[in-house]
């Protein structure tokens, strides 16, 4: 005989049952208090960073194996691929804004710099999708999906914001004068990075894999910068 009602969905509540069978709501709901409060955002934010953070750092020694493991059904162990991109993004926006990044010269832009700073984030978040779609067409033989493609690259996308914090970001405050040779360096470093973890993922031929992800930097700022262009054009044209 039902006893009580779930205070969530109001579903009858048999005696015993300490979770509603209909919502899972616990069956002891206590007074909201600072004390539930605290212990809310300890579960939903300190267990998400250190998630972050244990991710940050299994993607620093080994990218293309953590990937692997997500796609074949760890998805537990890891934090999403896509909440991991947004996350980097966001903190790869406030470093451009607050430091400048993308001005040679602080104070002065082009349009080209301008536009890149303006939808910086977009930019981040776009080039993940064109990534993983010229990685699914080189890569078409090795049997990953536009899917499993596309949770390669967010997290190998993702981890770029450690690129800025500890290359690109110190490089251009300290050096802004020799802008394109700290330039020249982030990307170097990422290039390595991001055909490492291919290599990882997809396996050999090694010389193969680390032309094709080349190849897909190449494309993929080919694309970033029509983008832009057109971006420019656009501007000119509406003023």
């Amino acid at each position: 005989m039902s006893e009580k009602s779930c205070l969530n969905c109001e579903s009858a509540l048999e005696k015993g049952q300490k979770f509603c069978p209909r919502c899972g709501q616990s069956a002891k709901v206590k007074r909201l208090s600072l004390r539930e409060v605290r212990k809310e955002l300890q579960v939903k934010f300190l267990h998400a960073d250190e998630g972050v953070v244990h991710l940050t750092r299994e993607l620093a020694l080994r990218p293309g194996a953590v990937a692997l493991e997500y796609v074949q059904g760890k998805r537990k162990k890891y934090y999403s691929p896509l909440k991991y991109l947004t996350l980097s993004a966001a903190v790869s926006v406030f470093l451009n804004q607050y430091f400048h990044l993308m001005e040679i010269t602080p104070g002065h832009t082009n349009p080209g710099t301008e536009i890149a700073a303006r939808y910086f984030n977009l930019i981040i978040l776009l080039s993940v999708p064109i990534a993983a779609f010229f990685s699914r067409l080189l890569y078409r033989k090795k049997g990953f999906n536009y899917a499993e493609n596309l949770a390669l690259h967010a997290y190998i996308g993702g981890f770029r914001v450690v690129f800025f914090i500890l290359i690109f970001t110190p490089l251009v405050i300290w050096h802004r004068e020799y802008y394109y040779v700290c330039l020249f360096i982030y990307i170097l470093g990422w290039l390595v990075y991001s055909a490492w973890a291919q290599v990882q993922f997809f396996g050999g031929p090694v010389w193969l894999t680390v032309l094709k992800a080349i190849l897909i930097l190449l494309l993929n700022q080919w694309v970033v910068s029509i983008g832009i262009m057109a971006a420019i054009i656009t501007q000119r044209m509406l003023k």
